[in-house]
């Protein structure tokens, strides 16, 4: 009888037959995958790779070649890593583009000079008077001109030993007394403007590339803000970026010439214990905080003519670069600061960084703002008042932690205290593109001055020989560096050609290391890729 049937009824259990046919097709692919693996260790150009699968060593001498194999390896990513590892750390690198670029095209900073004498004994004295007049217990101007004293230490100097009490009792006839009626808290910025030497008594006569020019324009000397209080700073509005040659402001005599009125008669409290004045030397669009990593500071004697030699360096960054993370390229492009308000006015710096780092710090300690910070670097200022002399023993108790600055740590036993005490602002990174200056200052008798002047020009300033100073700034060269920030090196290249030290220094490449170590070749590639498409 003919079966039309495909049923396999003739056999009892047809699904475990199954199960036995696909284990054995499994058998049959590991079998066959591990003959070409013994086949690939066996015939391999790569270095002893057939000592793992040769038939002729025991047990243990396969053990010890299997050893030996797994120690290279482990130190062949050991290398590996190194490599990378300054592979990435040379990934951007800052090169110089251009030595001689002309010095007209570098913008002119800002210099602001600021007298040691932080208080005006004339505008002291006018004040005492005032508030004598308002007081009620009718006490004297020199009750008043004596307690003035305390503005000083708005400054942070802490040298005055007086108790918190006396400050306090001070300030609230203040508030009540020295307010005016449109005024919520007492104004503190207004009343330090007051009380500061004028920029007119300080500064006499101005030259700039060897011309006459009026001291107090707007392109020249104005009175603005600084980490000393209330200073006479020229180019406040970066008005000098693009000159012509006459104009380059090289030289001693082609560059600013100020002639300045330093008596004591007008003297009452000094910030610095120094017998001479401050120059601070910075971006225009920086705010003048000698501690935040931007601005050159120089303290000036006294009675002589001070020659300020300015060196600047320029660096750019390449625009490919923006792609790449700011914490990678180590910078931030203008508008890139991820922690920009909105409807801040600010220009971005590392040292407006560190500032407004500082000033928050402040606000979140003392609740109040130095009155000589720049409030334009915070955008939330409701609610937050000038400091007062009530502020004094909080401003005093965490100056150490406000000139400590760490934008980056790394714990080192020991140094706890030291990280919890300085102010961190891991935020702040450099500007991509940035222009720095350097000083170099020299001086001499202000003899000199006086010999190369007229009469006209010295009766002009209207100062005895013994109250003048000369202070002279300028380019020290008609050129300055050009760097670029740019890619160093691709991962082609690191493949390619790269250099690294291990344990002593010799040429090598990714290549030549996997070379030594394994016997690593092109060849190699082809016959694990030749293997895989077997399979």
């Amino acid at each position: 009888m003919k079966s039309t049937s495909n049923a396999i009824w003739w056999i009892k259990s047809p699904k475990k037959a199954e199960k036995w046919a696909a284990k054995k097709r499994k058998q049959s692919v590991g079998s066959t995958f591990s003959n070409d693996m013994t086949n690939l260790f066996r015939n391999i150009s790569m270095h002893a790779y057939g000592k793992l699968v040769d038939r002729t060593l025991n047990i243990w001498e396969k053990l010890i070649w299997l050893a030996v194999h797994v120690t290279t390896m482990i130190a062949l990513v050991m290398i590996l890593a190194l490599i990378w590892e300054q592979f990435v750390a040379q990934y951007i690198v800052i090169n110089l583009y251009n030595p001689l670029y002309p010095i007209e095209s570098v913008a002119f900073p800002s210099i602001s000079i600021c007298s040691n004498n932080r208080i005006s004994y004339e505008a002291a004295l006018a004040h005492a008077k005032e508030l004598s007049r308002k007081d009620p217990r009718q006490r004297d101007p020199e009750y008043f001109l004596e307690h003035l004293k305390f503005f000083i230490n708005l400054y942070q100097r802490n040298d005055l030993e007086v108790s918190g009490e006396t400050y306090s009792n001070f300030q609230e006839f203040l508030d009540i007394y020295d307010t005016s009626e449109n005024e919520t808290f007492y104004n503190t910025r207004k009343v330090a403007e007051l009380l500061s030497p004028s920029c007119s008594n300080l500064i006499r006569s101005c030259k700039l590339s060897g011309l006459d020019i009026d001291c107090f324009s707007r392109e020249t000397f104005q009175k603005s803000l600084t980490s000393y209080g209330f200073c006479c700073t020229f180019n406040t509005g970066n008005f000098y970026q693009n000159r012509n040659i006459r104009d380059r402001l090289v030289n001693t005599d082609m560059g600013l010439t100020v002639v300045l009125n330093t008596s004591h008669k007008d003297d009452f409290v000094s910030v610095l214990k120094v017998d001479g004045y401050i120059v601070i030397v910075h971006n225009p669009e920086v705010f003048a905080d000698t501690t935040s990593g931007e601005s050159r500071e120089l303290f000036l004697t006294y009675g002589e003519e001070s020659f300020l030699a300015l060196h600047a360096l320029l660096v750019f960054t390449d625009p490919s670069l923006s792609s790449f993370s700011p914490i990678t390229r180590k910078c931030y492009f203008e508008n890139e600061f991820s922690h920009y308000e909105m409807g801040s006015q600010w220009n971005y710096s590392f040292s407006n960084c560190i500032t407004r780092c500082r000033i928050r710090s402040m606000v979140a300690l003392c609740n109040c703002i130095p009155f000589y910070m720049d409030t334009k670097l915070l955008i939330e200022t409701d609610g937050v008042i000038y400091c007062t002399l009530q502020h004094v023993p909080c401003l005093l108790s965490y100056k150490f932690k406000w000139s400590n600055v760490l934008t980056h740590r790394k714990l080192l036993p020991g140094l706890e205290r030291a990280y919890e005490e300085a102010l961190y602002c891991p935020e702040c990174l450099p500007g991509c593109n940035d222009i720095q200056y350097e000083v170099s200052l020299m001086a001499l008798p202000i003899d000199r001055f006086i010999a190369g002047s007229t009469a006209t020009e010295l009766n002009a300033t209207g100062l005895d020989f013994e109250e003048m100073s000369v202070l002279r700034v300028y380019f020290d060269e008609p050129h300055a560096k050009y760097y670029t920030r740019v890619v160093g090196n691709t991962w082609y290249e690191a493949m390619c050609n790269f250099t690294f030290l291990f344990p002593f220094t010799f040429p090598g490449t990714i290549g030549n290391v996997t070379s030594i170590f394994l016997g690593f070749s092109i060849v190699a590639v082809f016959e694990i890729l030749y293997l895989i498409l077997n399979i």
